[in-house]
């Protein structure tokens, strides 16, 4: 009776776990431009920046895509389920035939809060 006893404890508690490590999430949203204009087409990722040097996981990083008036939603595990909450190395990527007078790739380092972000990111030339 003991062990049973202690079977389903242990279970239960297995089962309780997953749940305690839940990441957290935000939404995020933006703005891709170079000189105050709209760039189409750009390729955004964000990659969530390691806590510490022992962290060897960071996180998914989430992805997106902007369209003709340069916006982008990000998405991590689901469709634009936003990115995790925290400081991520950003990339932004232009392919060669994009017609926009900017570099082809830029990296800059934004944070994404607890609830809503909407984030404008400017590119260099």
């Amino acid at each position: 009776m003991r062990l049973r006893a202690c079977l389903i404890v242990v279970a239960a508690g297995c089962l309780a776990l997953p749940g305690c490590g839940q990441v957290s999430m935000a939404p995020v949203k933006g703005l891709v431009t170079c000189n105050g204009k709209p760039v189409y087409s750009a390729a955004v990722v964000f990659s969530p920046v390691p806590k510490d040097e022992a962290d060897k996981e960071s996180g998914k990083p989430a992805t997106g895509f902007s369209d003709a008036q340069g916006r982008f939603v990000l998405s991590t595990y689901k469709a634009y389920d936003g990115a995790l909450v925290g400081t991520h190395r950003v990339t932004v990527s232009l392919e060669d035939n994009n017609p926009a007078r900017c570099k082809r790739v830029t990296h800059v380092s934004l944070d994404v809060k607890p609830g809503e972000n909407d984030l404008t990111i400017e590119l260099n030339r």
